[in-house]
């Protein structure tokens, strides 16, 4: 395992990113003044920086055989600590197929409401 930058990286390699992240904390004034970020540690097959506006690591999480489909995290850039390299693609490919078929894109799944429902609070 190696820190590396996101511009070392490839499709398909195993990472791990530090990041920072808000946090919903009840505690002293104090406190929230001291220290207001959360470290979290993510890790999942790099899927590429998206965005526009605004960039983002997508790091895969899971696959659906079938369809080519991923799970994935969406982190900001601005917000990375630090990217560890686990395992380079190569490595990682002899256990997850799907890594061979990364191409420019990557389809992601999408979830969709069904039934949605409104509560009101009176």
């Amino acid at each position: 395992m190696r820190k590396v930058s996101l511009e070392e990286l490839r499709k398909g390699d195993l990472i791990m990113v530090r990041w920072i992240d808000a946090s919903d904390v009840r505690a002293p004034l104090s406190e929230h003044e001291d220290r207001p970020e959360i470290h979290v540690k993510d890790w999942g097959v790099y899927l590429g920086i998206v965005g526009r506006k605004h960039k983002f690591i997508l790091l895969g999480k899971d696959v659906v055989e079938l369809h080519n489909e991923w799970g994935a995290t969406r982190i900001p850039v601005e917000l990375i600590v630090e990217v560890i390299l686990i395992l380079p693609k190569e490595e990682v490919s002899k256990s997850i197929r799907e890594i061979l078929a990364l191409t420019r894109r990557v389809r992601l799944r999408r979830y969709r409401l069904k039934n949605r429902e409104v509560v009101r609070i009176v």
